[in-house]
């Protein structure tokens, strides 16, 4: 059965459907989120060690840390791990934000911080003693209390060190 297409031609349109099921299966935003849906996020996380992770691409030491974060999931999601990202980026950085999670494949959601909002109000929201500095995690127990907050750039190590004893035991 002839279809009109050249053997080069057919080539191609096999190399566009292949980039587009490899854009597909890249890492997305998961939405947008506000105080009220990010405690909602972690309480679904119930029973697990969650870690939120607010970030940005404008942000050096965000993106530096950022894969110590996709690892540090990877490695200890098995023992009740739970990492979450927040973009705080602006809403025209959304196709920056789509790039970088391309970029970094995190196999954990990243949602973005809905915008319109009050900051202050969203940051006090999340730690009244946040002063809104970026990087920023705060890590919740299994019983969905706040256990440690991160302020700024972390490494591996630190993060481990931050999860590790609220984890469930090898």
């Amino acid at each position: 059965m002839d279809f009109g297409l050249s053997a080069g031609r057919a080539a191609t349109a096999l190399l566009l459907l292949a980039g587009t099921v490899a854009a597909a299966d890249a890492p997305r935003v998961a939405g947008e989120i506000d105080a009220k849906g990010l405690a909602r996020a972690i309480a679904r996380e119930n029973g697990k060690v969650v870690l939120v992770n607010f970030w940005a691409t404008w942000c050096v030491p965000c993106r530096e840390e950022f894969p110590d974060l996709v690892r540090l999931e990877k490695d200890y999601r098995d023992r009740g791990l739970s990492v979450l990202g927040v973009s705080t980026d602006f809403d025209k950085q959304l196709p920056a934000v789509e790039k970088f999670l391309a970029k970094n494949r995190p196999e954990f959601p990243n949602y973005h911080k809905k915008s319109g909002g009050d900051d202050q109000e969203f940051i006090e929201a999340v730690d009244a003693k946040w002063g809104g500095e970026l990087p920023f995690s705060v890590v919740y127990g299994p019983d969905g209390k706040k256990a440690r907050v991160l302020s700024g750039k972390q490494s591996y190590a630190d993060f481990e060190r931050a999860v590790r004893a609220l984890l469930k035991p090898v």
